[in-house]
């Protein structure tokens, strides 16, 4: 076996670095408060967007190194042209054992069919509110409609696992705990509860509207019978539990448990830099390395990446203002 192909990618900490969250585009159809300012703002522009064929290359590259699973973000991922057709290619490279995609399910009903036919079985769908008004309020002014239609057609087509996605605010949505574990046991559906975290400038952001993943699970189980259900490889950072209506939730706790020592990935933006770790703003670029072919130097330049990612991260107040970027920016 090429030597080349056998190394593996490890950070200081020596994490081995087995998956990558690619963002393909900054533009989303939607205008999340959280996600995107409410103030004018100008995306990436066109010309420094990385194209498919710098992004298949990329993970060409890296599948070298041990790099088994991506997934694919935004903005929203299927605003852009072609998706299925890249997603076909990406399923074609040797050593990539699994795509994902993570979408707000609006454009599905259209795209759903031919995305399952490039090879893509795992779908995460963000949907922070089931109530019309609030849905309306956090994605800056679009129905619930079509989300809830996108979602009921992956359901159809047989993905799985397919998980919703919930990021739990304080007074804004944490009433309604109990209505999405009622919707997790309607469809072969897996919801999660996000911690709420202070990424992409979130004006909204503030410590006190952080509910803790233990103190969901307490919600929960004043309503259920709760079972944890044990680790697998490869599932990230959630914890899961079995609930005695049938359903299955996940608890994400990225403020109050931190999971850094277990973190097995990196991020690409869609204009090519890569970033180790979500809640910081360090960055390296590849772009030139991946629009020239430069496998040598677009590893290198990873590598450099992950001698910048921490141990792990230190949030814990409200720091407004922290970030550069806008998670639109960083990707989903």
């Amino acid at each position: 076996m090429d030597e080349k192909k056998s190394e593996q990618l490890k950070d200081k900490d020596g994490r081995v670095i087995k998956y990558i969250r690619i963002s393909v585009t900054d533009r989303c159809n939607f205008r999340c408060r959280y996600c995107v300012p409410q103030h004018p703002f100008e995306p990436i522009p066109s010309q420094d967007v990385l194209r498919y064929e710098d992004i298949l290359f990329t993970v060409r590259s890296l599948a070298e190194t041990g790099i088994d699973r991506v997934r694919i973000t935004g903005g929203e991922p299927l605003v852009r042209k072609n998706l299925p057709y890249f997603l076909e290619q990406l399923n074609k490279i040797e050593n990539i054992k699994e795509i994902a995609l993570t979408t707000n399910a609006t454009l599905l009903q259209s795209q759903a069919s031919d995305i399952k036919q490039a090879g893509v079985r795992r779908i995460n769908i963000s949907l922070d509110s089931l109530k019309p008004d609030r849905y309306k309020y956090v994605t800056g002014g679009f129905g619930i409609e079509q989300t809830l239609a996108g979602i009921k057609k992956v359901v159809e087509l047989g993905f799985a696992p397919i998980k919703i996605n919930s990021v739990v605010i304080k007074g804004f949505n944490d009433d309604e705990i109990i209505d999405f574990c009622e919707f997790a046991a309607t469809g072969n559906l897996i919801v999660r509860f996000i911690e709420f975290m202070p990424i992409g400038n979130s004006a909204d952001w503030k410590k006190e509207n952080i509910i803790t993943g233990s103190e969901i699970i307490k919600i929960i189980g004043e309503k259920y019978n709760v079972t944890p259900l044990p680790k697998k490889p490869d599932t990230g950072p959630a914890k899961n539990f079995k609930l005695s209506n049938g359903a299955e939730v996940g608890i994400i706790t990225p403020m109050s448990e931190h999971f850094c020592s277990t973190c097995d990935k990196i991020r690409l933006t869609s204009d090519g830099k890569i970033r180790p770790c979500l809640l910081s703003d360090r960055e390296v670029s590849i772009a030139d390395a991946a629009k020239t072919g430069n496998k040598e130097l677009l590893i290198r330049r990873v590598k450099e990446s992950l001698n910048m990612k921490n141990t792990e991260h230190t949030i814990e107040t409200d720091r407004r203002g922290l970030f550069r970027r806008t998670m639109s920016k960083i990707g989903g």
